[in-house]
């Protein structure tokens, strides 16, 4: 058994949604355990202003980080510009936490971003690409504050996000079968 803050689970039966879900939800209180949700790839960080601003919000990021390197604050940095703040892009889960209820849909088509297992799906997708991806999986999917979106038999999508005109907007993870179990492999904040 490994205890993680108030709560402890068999390491060995970690491979459900559910439970990666939870894990995430910890994180983003105490950030000094998402290095335990990445895998050995690391972590691809992504801000884009997908509703404009031609720069004048922000500029759009995109960058990897191994696992080692990735901060214990939950704060991703930008040069010259605020940073990537996990407890802004999940604020109810920062409230919440464990607590936090997920609504668990199902992606409209079988959809992924990161596996391995099939031939028709980037390892790294460009930006362009995984927006798209996010904005074809949550069309016409109502979602809650917190949803769980499964894209295919090995991702899912953690979201407090929206689509809105189309576009996909607020915080965006992207969980990966590695290893043995859901890993933490993309964030997106998209704006």
């Amino acid at each position: 058994m490994i205890m993680i803050g108030c709560w402890s689970f068999n390491a060995y039966a970690d491979d459900t949604i559910q439970h990666a879900a939870k894990e995430f939800a910890s994180a983003i209180q105490n950030p000094k355990e998402l290095q335990d949700l990445i895998g050995d790839d690391g972590l691809i960080v992504i801000r884009n202003f997908v509703t404009g601003g031609f720069g004048t919000r922000g500029r759009d990021i995109r960058y990897s980080l191994q696992k080692r390197d990735v901060p214990l604050d939950g704060s991703f940095p930008v040069k010259g510009e605020i940073p990537v703040l996990l407890s802004l892009l999940f604020a109810e889960s920062a409230k919440k936490g464990l607590d936090a209820e997920f609504l668990t849909v199902q992606a409209k088509s079988n959809l992924c971003f990161f596996s391995k297992r099939s031939q028709k799906c980037s390892q790294f997708p460009t930006t362009n690409d995984a927006i798209n991806s996010i904005a074809e999986a949550i069309s016409d999917i109502k979602l809650g504050t917190v949803s769980i979106v499964h894209l295919s038999s090995d991702e899912f999508l953690y979201t407090e996000g929206e689509a809105i005109d189309g576009l996909p907007v607020g915080g965006f993870a992207v969980f990966s079968m590695r290893q043995g179990r859901y890993r933490l492999v993309a964030l997106l904040d998209l704006r």
